[in-house]
């Protein structure tokens, strides 16, 4: 529950950005103003991850994925992602004993929300996305499929080069585990960190029309 509460504000908090002081706002301007941007239309984003999974009805164990967005606007993006993880347990608990395989994969279609921040650091602007995701899907898990609902926020974080960011999700996996006495609906929750490449790069100029970067 606690997980999930911890989610659900990361999910909301997205929607909240601490507006500038009035003496910053020349140097936040490149950063906030989206004729200044870069344009994510029609954009793809393909993430390389890695991090932390923890299960309800397993321990710690580590996890790696991918996944790939199309950006529909600077705001909404619709894509995929893939996690794998190692089943790490009590195999003399009542769930350890069921356990036919170790293998656990996650593979979901998802809706991202989006709100584009930026902030000062010494004499350089931040530029960064804080966002929301939705999904379903499918998780492999004791050798059959189980249905699976998504829900996870994060961070994108810019670096000066545009095709290129890093990007950290905190995502919770709501399932079915099976169980001698019936299956239970588990919360899990994967915290990873990796890195985005966006491509084709575009940049939005004053007069508020996309134009191709050099």
């Amino acid at each position: 529950m606690k997980k999930f509460a911890f989610l659900l504000a990361l999910a909301l908090g997205f929607l909240f950005v601490v507006p500038a002081q009035a003496e910053e706002k020349d140097m936040l301007r490149k950063g906030v103003d989206r004729r200044y941007r870069l344009s994510k239309k029609l954009q793809s984003e393909i993430n390389i991850n890695g991090g932390d999974f923890l299960g309800d009805e397993t321990h710690n164990s580590w996890s790696v994925g991918a996944k790939y967005f199309l950006h529909i606007n600077n705001t909404i993006a619709v894509g995929a992602s893939y996690m794998y993880t190692p089943i790490y347990t009590d195999f003399d608990s009542t769930f350890g004993k069921t356990v036919k395989s170790r293998q656990q994969h996650f593979i979901d279609g998802e809706v991202m929300f989006s709100n584009d921040a930026a902030l000062r650091a010494g004499n350089s602007v931040i530029e960064f996305d804080l966002f929301g995701t939705l999904g379903m899907g499918t998780e492999w898990i004791n050798r059959h499929w189980e249905p699976v609902g998504v829900i996870g926020g994060g961070i994108i974080v810019y670096t000066p080069w545009p095709w290129f960011a890093a990007r950290v999700d905190v995502t919770n996996y709501i399932h079915p585990t099976p169980n001698p006495s019936g299956d239970t609906i588990n919360a899990d929750i994967n915290f990873a960190a990796g890195v985005s490449f966006f491509f084709p790069v575009k940049r939005i100029n004053e007069e508020g029309g996309p134009v191709l970067s050099p």
